[in-house]
């Protein structure tokens, strides 16, 4: 795992380390970006006395949700030449990339940390065990759906993840990020209500803010949506295996 982990990380990086500095930045200006244009147009948040803080604790958990289910699902093509070794099976590959996509998003998140902190922004909040909770609850969603992404675009082929990349555009533009649940109208919060990136959200937010009752927070959805992704990948990964070599 250690062997394949290192060669997974030169395929995608090559051996400079600016390459694998990349590899950060990316996640990282995409939460900058975002956080800076909301900052743009908004300087009162709904929630709380920083703007800052409440797009960051909105924008956080998708970011930590979507590379690692984006980047996982090309891990076979990108390394498919170490399945010539006998001794190297599919599982290896996608759980050493799993490994180094959790340490991506620890990364990721004390660097935004650090730097939010530099503006005087308080990062710090009320409740860090459930912080750690929705942190932890993003992270193991995006390898869940990073499992299924890889079996699905073995079946039908890596238009899969054009597909994948649409689907959570539109669950991030009704997931809260920008606005409440309460300030939308009650037909809408409905169907909101079955978006598990909304809850992830919710629930980094209720560590945050004491307005946030977790009661109204479906912290189950989050983690059957996870683990029920997780395990058609992996049965998937089982079943399917001789795909993966072709």
């Amino acid at each position: 795992m250690s062997a394949v982990l290192v060669q997974d990380m030169r395929s995608r990086f090559g051996h400079s380390h600016i390459g694998y500095l990349i590899a950060i930045a990316w996640p990282l200006s995409h939460i900058g970006v975002i956080t800076a244009a909301y900052l743009f147009r908004v300087s009162i948040a709904p929630v709380g006395d920083s703007p800052t803080m409440f797009v960051g604790t909105g924008v956080v958990p998708y970011i930590l949700c979507l590379y690692p289910a984006r980047v996982l699902a090309m891990v076979i093509p990108q390394n498919r030449q170490l399945l010539n070794i006998p001794v190297i099976q599919p599982f290896h590959l996608i759980f050493s990339r799993c490994i180094l996509e959790t340490l991506n998003a620890v990364i990721v998140l004390a660097l935004f940390l650090s730097v939010v902190s530099l503006f005087d922004v308080d990062i710090l909040p009320a409740d860090t065990a459930e912080a750690a909770k929705a942190i932890g609850a993003a992270v193991f969603l995006g390898i869940g759906l990073g499992f299924f992404n890889v079996v699905m675009c073995a079946l039908v082929g890596h238009f899969f993840l054009v597909f994948f990349i649409l689907i959570m555009i539109g669950l991030y533009l009704f997931s809260g990020i920008y606005l409440p649940p309460t300030a939308m109208p009650e037909t809408v919060r409905d169907y909101m209500a079955y978006n598990p990136l909304l809850h992830l959200v919710e629930w980094l937010r209720s560590a945050y803010y004491a307005s946030y009752d977790p009661e109204l927070i479906n912290k189950s959805l989050v983690l059957w949506v996870a683990g029920v992704s997780l395990t058609f990948g992996l049965i998937g990964e089982r079943f399917l295996r001789g795909r993966f070599f072709s």
